[in-house]
């Protein structure tokens, strides 16, 4: 398992409330609040609920919510879970990525353990147990199965100067010497997402590497590489740039999500996971209830690179 909350950057006021809820947990022996954790992919919702479970001393088991298609292979799972967290004597923290994939019959089989750790079917009692769901889309989830979360924290994305630092920690990881004007160039272009700045790091190694010679990063290997990967000045990527192009090329009709996920040649959960988010919360588009629709800011930023 990874180290705790203090080992994170940025989240603070996320951190804040955590580190509150650890101390009253082990003050109280009250097991840890069930808790949601929600916002868009790549922000550390794993590395926070892993470093939560750190700090209490739980036992971290992580599983994808899509795993699940019946009430039975939920339970088993977590029984099983349950089991090998009480073989190390320790309390378990069970972590469900993309909870809203978990469909209504594994939701509705977990109503009664999340709030009485007590299985009617078989009899069973479990230990005291912690459940995070880690969701970019909450209104997905049954009412019922979103209420047992006493916690819903929100996450989004990260300042500059907090994705500079993670900058920094992972090309010096790499052995590499690097300019704050260089870390800043890489920073501006994660667009606050801890994910891109990690992927963008590592891509830039590549490109040092690849050139050889000394491990001075130089701009030219930062641009190399932004030209080879398909970044734009401010970050976004192919993708993003092809969805406010298919936008722009409707000349202001609201397109639906369908309709720009097949001129994408993408699935409409990867439009919507990973290609919306940011757009945005630039406010590059708007959803209205006709479909989604170019902003003048997403107009200008086609034209500002030459996109249009």
């Amino acid at each position: 398992m990874g180290k705790g909350l203090k080992s994170l950057v940025g989240l603070r006021r996320l951190k804040t409330m955590a580190a509150r809820d650890i101390v009253a947990c082990r003050k109280t022996r009250e097991v840890f609040p069930h808790t949601l954790l929600i916002g868009p992919g790549g922000l550390g919702k794993t590395s926070f609920a892993e470093a939560i479970a750190h700090d209490l001393g739980y036992h971290f088991e992580m599983v994808e919510g899509a795993m699940f298609k019946c009430r039975r292979s939920i339970i088993g799972k977590l029984v099983s879970s349950s089991l090998v967290a009480e073989a190390h004597q320790k309390r378990l923290l069970f972590f469900i990525d993309e909870v809203h994939r978990l469909t209504k019959e594994p939701q509705e089989g977990i109503y009664y353990p999340l709030l009485k750790f007590f299985i009617p079917e078989t009899k069973t009692t479990l230990a005291p147990f912690s459940v995070f769901g880690a969701t970019t889309h909450p209104h997905e989830l049954l009412r019922p199965f979103k209420r047992r979360f006493k916690n819903e924290w929100a996450f989004s994305r990260y300042d500059v100067a907090d994705i500079e630092v993670i900058v920094a920690i992972q090309l010096n990881k790499f052995g590499l010497t690097v300019s704050a004007d260089v870390i800043k160039m890489v920073a501006v272009r994660a667009l606050g997402i801890p994910a891109r700045a990690y992927n963008l790091s590592e891509k830039i190694r590549n490109e040092v590497l690849f050139r050889g010679g000394n491990r001075v990063v130089s701009a030219e290997d930062c641009e190399n590489t932004f030209r080879l990967e398909g970044i734009d000045a401010i970050g976004l990527d192919l993708d993003q740039v092809s969805y406010l192009q298919v936008l722009s090329d409707s000349n202001g009709t609201p397109k639906g999500v369908g309709g720009i996920a097949g001129a994408l040649d993408r699935d409409v959960d990867v439009v919507e996971d990973s290609i919306e988010p940011v757009l945005l919360s630039l406010k590059f588009i708007d959803r209205t209830a006709r479909g989604r629709v170019l902003t003048e800011h997403g107009y200008l930023h086609l034209a500002k690179t030459g996109k249009l």
